[in-house]
């Protein structure tokens, strides 16, 4: 299933529209920092082995937030507005401008992908490949569903953990053979679940921020 780096897409088939969308590309760098949460810092103590049978039964999540992208030569600021139903295979994911101005939406449903970009719509049901021949290279699609939540996607991912509250820092991810470097901050409470509100995704010269302002569990509760 699909997530955030379809952001990509956009750098590819945009970067000649929106000439005032430049002007905005550093609201990322200070607006992620002051993004308010509406949840409670972390209020009880889990071990690792707790919290990640926890998050494996997560499987409906909705997130709100901020997605930057850097590169040797750009920097792209997009809104993110992301609804995942892993149990019912079902997820929407729609990315806009800092100006408001849609720029891309995702919608599964039983391993059917339909994709509408700058205008277009593409259908399939192999998303790797869709978003591989829209952004010209493979997006780690499925292996981001593991990653927000602060979980291994492979056996043999390495993760590093805070030795105080024994909560993710790091993780070391393969996905379509290529390594992924993920670093974690800023954990919340979310009712029973602890998550991660800052990300920051490394594959060689690209660098992928979220922050998270809005995490919403509660059809799981």
């Amino acid at each position: 299933m699909a997530i955030n780096l379809i952001i990509m897409v956009y750098m590819n088939k945009f970067t000649l529209s929106l000439p005032l969308f430049f002007s905005f590309l550093l609201i990322f760098l200070s607006g992620c920092s002051s993004l308010t949460n509406n949840h409670q810092q972390i209020t009880e103590h889990q071990n690792i082995t707790e919290r990640t049978q926890k998050l494996n039964a997560l499987s409906d999540w909705k997130i709100k937030g901020k997605m930057g992208i850097i590169s040797p030569k750009e920097r792209h600021s997009l809104t993110l507005n992301w609804h995942y139903q892993g149990d019912k295979k079902r997820q929407m994911l729609n990315l806009t401008t800092v100006l408001g101005i849609q720029v891309f939406t995702l919608e599964s449903v039983n391993n059917m992908h339909v994709i509408n970009v700058d205008g277009e719509r593409y259908q399939s049901p192999d998303l790797n490949t869709l978003l591989a021949s829209l952004t010209g290279f493979t997006l780690p699609t499925h292996a981001m569903t593991f990653w927000l939540k602060g979980l291994p996607y492979l056996a043999n991912d390495k993760i590093t953990y805070n030795e105080t509250t024994q909560l993710p820092q790091t993780l070391t991810s393969y996905s379509d053979e290529k390594k992924w470097f993920i670093k974690y901050g800023g954990y919340q409470q979310v009712n029973q679940y602890q998550l991660a509100t800052k990300f920051t995704i490394k594959q060689g010269n690209i660098t992928i921020k979220i922050n998270v302002h809005q995490w919403d569990v509660t059809s799981n509760d």
